[in-house]
């Protein structure tokens, strides 16, 4: 670090006196047997939190969205869970693989569903969830389908159904901000009749509300207030991955 201050000319460049060089005392780089295992335990235990979020952006009603403030309470998703960071060093390759645009939609894969379950049985709920409801998408809609039927299945939970899109487009491509991202999401997030009522008739739990990626967590909020809209009582957000937090 000294040489690589001198030759960008800091006139402060000094010893850090913290290093090898400065201390003069050289650490084995031999790691003990149970430390190292320990950390590739800790690596591969999947599951991290995903904060709701609480605020809508600001300029929402130029756009035409009588949304301000904070999320009234009645709407909001709880904290969710998701199986792992894409830039994580455990499952981050494995999933940064899954959700690359060159893999192919496929069902949700043995190693994958296990993981989930791991996630879903560390999970401090104040309430275990009553139904399983998964998220639309136009990129990879069997991914996201079987893997919320298959958690229904484990956990015996009925699945209700996904929901949709007003338009074949979707939401359409990325927009610049989270106003622009939010009003897309607004006006092309549905849920299908058929949902609805199998919302109505499911109240007496939490819906656990599954997607393969929380991004800018938008779509999720959107969705959790349309459930919650719907009738359910808390809606559980769960994905494969989330690339921030």
């Amino acid at each position: 670090m000294e040489f690589l201050r001198h030759e960008l000319d800091d006139p402060e460049a000094a010893p850090c006196g913290r290093c090898d060089n400065c201390t003069g005392q050289r650490w084995e780089a031999d790691v003990a047997p149970a430390r190292a295992e320990a950390a590739r335990e800790r690596l591969a235990r999947p599951g991290t939190t995903v904060e709701p979020r609480k605020m809508w952006p600001t300029g929402m009603k130029e756009l035409g969205i009588d949304a301000a403030g904070k999320i009234a309470a009645g709407q909001l998703a709880e904290p969710g869970r998701a199986l792992g960071r894409l830039t994580d060093i455990g499952w981050g390759a494995t999933l940064r693989a899954l959700l690359s645009e060159e893999t192919a939609d496929g069902p949700v894969t043995g190693q994958l569903a296990d993981a989930m379950v791991q996630v879903l049985a560390s999970w401090d709920w104040k309430q275990r969830p009553a139904a399983v409801v998964a998220m639309p998408s136009r990129t990879r809609p069997i991914l996201i389908t079987s893997l919320g039927q298959r958690i229904a299945a484990i956990g015996r939970l009925p699945y209700l159904g996904t929901l949709g899109y007003a338009t074949e487009d979707g939401p359409g491509p990325r927009r610049h901000n989270s106003a622009q991202r939010l009003a897309a999401l607004w006006r092309a997030l549905v849920i299908p009749d058929e949902l609805r009522d199998a919302l109505n008739s499911h109240r007496e739990g939490p819906v656990l509300l599954v997607d393969d990626q929380i991004d800018t967590g938008w779509t999720m909020t959107v969705a959790a207030m349309l459930v919650r809209d719907a009738g359910a009582p808390a809606v559980l957000p769960l994905a494969l991955a989330v690339t921030t937090g």
